[in-house]
């Protein structure tokens, strides 16, 4: 009687298991495939590169793989499924301020998950810009605010 009841316990238990896993597998499908067995470390948090300008960043997502490398992901509702040169800025902007204030390595790539009006996702993967790549828009961008920007020659 007794053994009946530890089995039929422990069945019950591997089938809430089960159940867990098929519903985090439906949970992160539109995830990329290297991300899926990745931990999400960062979610909606803001991190700093200090210097003589200050760059401040909001990460929607930042997700260690199992190298404790970090790649991030930008969502973005959007009518259009397309990326833009302002999502790999942004992008590149939030690898350098996670790397400045952590000290972890991100990696050289990112994800643009864009939702349409459908509630589909689609995962695109971006390069983003290296650190001093970003140094430099930061001063091109004070460059222009203070108006001495230099006119770029195409």
């Amino acid at each position: 009687m007794i053994e009946q009841m530890i089995a039929g316990a422990m069945l019950i238990l591997l089938l809430i298991w089960v159940l867990h896993r098929l519903k985090r597998q439906r949970d992160q499908a539109w995830l990329p495939r290297e991300l899926r067995r990745a931990t999400l470390v960062y979610a909606e948090q803001l991190f700093r590169a200090r210097g003589p300008i200050t760059l401040t960043a909001k990460v929607d997502r930042g997700y260690r793989d199992p190298a404790g490398i970090i790649i991030l992901i930008e969502l973005k509702n959007r009518q259009r499924d397309c990326v833009s040169l302002a999502d790999v800025i942004e992008l590149s902007a939030q690898r350098v301020a996670v790397m400045a204030e952590t000290g972890r390595q991100v990696a050289l790539h990112a994800y643009v998950i864009v939702q349409g009006p459908s509630g589909r996702r689609v995962a695109h993967r971006v390069g983003l810009l290296d650190v001093v790549e970003v140094k430099a828009l930061i001063q091109r961008r004070e460059a222009i605010l203070i108006g001495k920007a230099v006119e770029v020659q195409t």
